[in-house]
């Protein structure tokens, strides 16, 4: 398995590409990195077969559209969060993404797009109805959106947050192995077990 990790401007955004033996790669979260994950595409010679999202804020997914023009990929959020995906149905935001349309709504448990890397769908909502964390068990990874940051959780006073549904999905994130290493949605990388202090019990004022 290969990682390929960017922070993207002007949100410091975390995008993720990662790899398997044969080349084929998942895209999480393009925000507005598609250059820099064309590039990793190009450079590397992979083949895009998913972009998945963490969540559908508009700062997440708003080169969705551009990069499943470009690469013919296809495109996975959690079906609570795929009204997001749509200027007609998403609630209003300062960033306005082009319309993006999900070819598969992710639930809970396993995801097949890469053969040879073990991925798994949490969802943790909080952040969002359909806020999901993807696991790699195997690789001891989690990718976390914009649930745990390093020092921090997600906003819970946009649409869809909600203080009692965030309080139980970080106590999820809390019981995964202490070596996790933890990739968020913004910010600087961490692990479980650096965040377990805090973490552990955590509670809203």
């Amino acid at each position: 398995m290969r990682l390929f990790a960017h922070r993207v401007d002007p949100f410091d955004n975390g995008m993720y590409v990662i790899a398997d033996d044969r080349g084929d790669a998942i895209l999480i979260d393009p925000s507005r990195g598609e250059r820099e994950a064309m590039a990793t595409i190009r450079d590397h010679e992979l083949t895009l077969v998913e972009i998945l999202n963490t969540h559908g804020h508009q700062d997440h997914v708003f080169d969705n559209a551009r990069v499943k023009e470009e690469t013919r990929a296809r495109l996975a959020i959690h079906s609570a969060d795929a009204y997001r995906l749509d200027p007609a149905t998403r609630p209003t935001a300062m960033l306005e993404p082009p319309k993006s349309v999900a070819d598969d709504l992710i639930a809970e448990g396993p995801l097949a797009y890469l053969r040879d890397v073990k991925i798994q769908a949490l969802h943790t909502p909080g952040h969002t109805e359909g806020s999901v964390c993807f696991y790699l068990p195997t690789n001891a990874l989690l990718f976390s959106g914009d649930v745990l940051f390093a020092g921090n959780v997600g906003r819970i006073d946009l649409p869809g947050g909600d203080a009692r549904q965030m309080e139980s999905s970080l106590a999820r994130v809390a019981t995964l192995p202490p070596e996790t290493r933890v990739f968020p949605g913004h910010g600087p990388a961490t692990t479980v077990g650096d965040e377990l202090r805090w973490l552990k019990g955590f509670r809203f004022s």
